[in-house]
């Protein structure tokens, strides 16, 4: 292959450059705090309006092929729980440990729908997670955030909230509440600075409806990499 060759005075290439982004030689460009600002909506949010997105994140997450539902309480969650555990037929189940989902006795309610809940993780370090964690037929998290405008949950990683639970099972559930819900991609950007500044988590899933995966044929087919069943419960805030 035939190289290209260099013309023309190197210096007064890049003192171009230097005026068109008006940095002069030997300076460094202006920082920009935050560079997203103006590209996505940004607005503060009280009960009423976090509660119109859930109707929207409801009607876009619908749209993809999942079920969400609003529910005002613990009691209509479970209601919701049960009934999913019922039309998919579910018996063995795990959930993440985290201090939310503590809160919800989530167990009471697979033990009545005769059903088993394990909190993650759900094997030891030493024995063939992965395939044990692939066993179960069902995995909850809790949504760190819910983005309405394109009905898609956030989940960020770590040791105790894995990601295993989220693309392993066959079904996924996914709940939060209100207080969870946001505008579009700059609200989550912007959460997670404010929470992670710099450290950032190793790994974030982003999850909009079902698995699809589509081979250069075309042909779709749901549920293969990723969960094939999902629902999402968004309660009430307090």
């Amino acid at each position: 292959m035939a190289q290209g060759t260099l013309t023309g005075d190197r210096q007064a290439f890049f003192s171009d450059i230097r005026k068109n982004i008006k940095t002069p030689p030997g300076g460094k460009a202006k920082r920009v705090e935050n560079p997203m600002d103006g590209l996505f909506t940004k607005r503060e949010t009280n009960v009423q309006d976090r509660r119109d997105l859930r109707e929207r994140f409801i009607k876009e997450w619908n749209a993809l092929g999942g079920e969400a539902h609003s529910v005002k309480n613990q009691v209509e969650l479970a209601r919701g729980l049960k009934q999913v555990i019922h039309e998919r037929g579910i018996k063995k189940a795990m959930r993440w440990d985290h201090p939310e989902l503590e809160k919800l006795n989530l167990e009471e309610a697979f033990s009545d729908a005769q059903a088993k809940l394990t909190k993650w993780p759900v094997a030891d370090k030493g024995s063939n997670w992965k395939q044990e964690a692939a066993s179960f037929e069902a995995g909850i998290v809790w949504a760190d955030m819910a983005m309405a405008e394109t009905g898609t949950v956030v989940l960020p990683h770590d040791a105790k909230q894995a990601a295993s639970t989220c693309v392993l099972p066959l079904t996924f559930i996914a709940i939060c509440t209100t207080a969870q819900l946001v505008d579009g991609f700059y609200d989550v950007m912007k959460t997670f600075k404010k929470r992670y500044g710099t450290q950032l988590p190793t790994t974030s899933t982003f999850i909009s409806g079902p698995s699809r995966t589509t081979d250069i044929e075309m042909d779709l087919s749901i549920g293969v990499h990723g969960a094939r069943y999902v629902y999402v419960f968004i309660m009430d805030e307090e």
